[in-house]
C-alpha cells in the first residue's frame, strides 16, 4: 500500500483540483504522468476510480470511497513522518509551536530563551493561534504542540496529549485610575456605563460576561472596540475609560502594568490552560524540558 502513496496523493490532488489539467499545474507534473499514476492505481485496486465524460471526470462510487481513505492515509503518513522525525532529530530538530496570546507574550518567550542555552542547535517555529485553529494542524502533523486555554474539551486522537498546567481566571480589567476603582462596590449595572474592548479569541470573552450582565439587568454590553490583538487591547485599557474581560495571566505579568482588576458581583469565570502536543514528544529531552520550564513559569505568574 505504501508504494502507492504518491499515486494516492496524485489521485487526491485531481479530485480536489476538479480537473486533470489544474491538478497537474498545482503539483508540477505533466498530465501524462498523472494519467499513468491513476492507471497504475486503478490496476492495483482492480476497479476504476473515475468515469470519463467528454473532457470532464467524475468519481465512481468506488472512487468516492477510495478518496476518503486516501485522504486519511496521507494524513496518517504525515503524522507518522512527523513522529519519526521527532525521534530521529531529538535536540537538533525543529519544534513547531503555536500559542494563544497569554503564552505568546507572558510565558513562552523566557522559556524558549532558557531552553536555547541548553539546546543551542534546536530551532523553533512559533506562531500565534487559538485552540480551534491549532487542533486541526496538530491532527494533520503540521504542528508539534499548542499552548493555550482549553475552552473546548472535545475528545482528541490517541496520539495527542492535553495537559492542563493552571486554571486561568477571566477578570474585568481597567486602568488603575478608572472611575470605577473609586467606588466602594462595583455592581453589574456599573459595567454598562463605560465603553468595552472585546478581545476575540476562540470564544469572545465579551460574550462570556454578557450572560451574567443580561441575567442581572436584562441588558447587554456592546463593544466599542473589537480587537484581535491582546497587547493592543491592553494598551487601549491604559489609554481610556475602557473595560475588558481578560485572563488574569496578563494582569500578573509586565503587560498588565497600570491595570487593576475590578470585582463586580458576577460568578467567577475560569478555564484550564496548558499544552496539547504529540505523544511521541514525551521522549524528546528538549521538549520535556520545554514542558518543565513552561510549568514553572506559569506557576510563577499565578502565585
Amino acid at each position: 500500500m505504501l508504494r502507492n502513496l504518491e499515486s494516492f496523493a496524485r489521485f487526491v490532488a485531481i479530485v480536489d483540483a476538479g480537473t486533470m489539467r489544474r491538478a497537474a499545474e498545482q503539483i508540477g507534473v505533466t498530465q501524462a504522468a498523472l494519467t499513468r499514476s491513476i492507471k497504475i492505481l486503478e490496476e492495483d485496486l482492480e476497479a476504476p476510480l473515475f468515469e470519463r465524460r467528454g473532457r470532464g471526470i467524475t468519481l465512481t462510487y468506488f472512487g468516492e470511497g477510495v478518496y476518503d481513505h486516501a485522504r486519511q492515509l496521507l494524513q496518517d503518513a504525515t503524522v507518522a513522518a512527523s513522529e519519526i522525525r521527532a525521534l530521529r532529530e531529538g535536540e537538533q530538530g525543529t519544534l513547531r509551536l503555536a500559542a494563544a496570546p497569554v503564552w505568546m507574550t507572558s510565558i513562552l518567550p523566557p522559556v524558549l530563551a532558557s531552553l536555547q542555552t541548553s539546546f543551542p542547535r534546536l530551532k523553533f517555529e512559533l506562531e500565534a493561534r487559538n485552540y480551534s485553529d491549532a487542533i486541526p494542524l496538530l491532527k494533520s502533523g503540521q504542528l508539534d504542540a499548542f499552548f493555550g486555554g482549553f475552552q473546548k474539551l472535545e475528545s482528541l486522537p490517541s496520539f495527542l496529549v492535553r495537559e492542563p498546567m493552571f486554571l486561568s481566571k477571566l477578570l474585568v480589567m481597567a486602568r488603575h485610575d478608572h472611575p470605577l476603582h473609586s467606588q466602594d462596590e462595583v455592581v453589574v449595572e456599573d459595567l454598562l456605563k463605560f465603553p468595552w474592548v472585546s478581545f476575540q479569541s476562540d470564544v469572545a470573552y465579551l460574550d462570556t460576561i454578557n450572560e451574567a450582565v443580561h441575567n442581572n439587568t436584562g441588558k447587554a454590553i456592546s463593544a466599542s472596540v473589537n480587537c484581535d490583538s491582546m497587547l493592543t487591547a491592553l494598551e487601549l485599557l491604559r489609554c481610556g475609560d475602557y473595560l475588558s474581560l481578560l485572563p488574569d495571566s496578563f494582569f500578573n505579568s509586565v503587560h498588565g502594568s497600570e491595570l487593576d482588576a475590578l470585582s463586580p458581583q458576577i460568578d467567577e469565570i475560569t478555564f484550564q490552560s496548558g499544552p496539547v502536543f504529540r505523544r511521541s514528544l514525551r521522549d524528546n529531552a528538549a521538549f520535556a524540558k520545554l514542558l518543565s520550564l513552561s510549568k514553572m513559569r506559569a506557576e510563577k505568574l499565578h502565585n
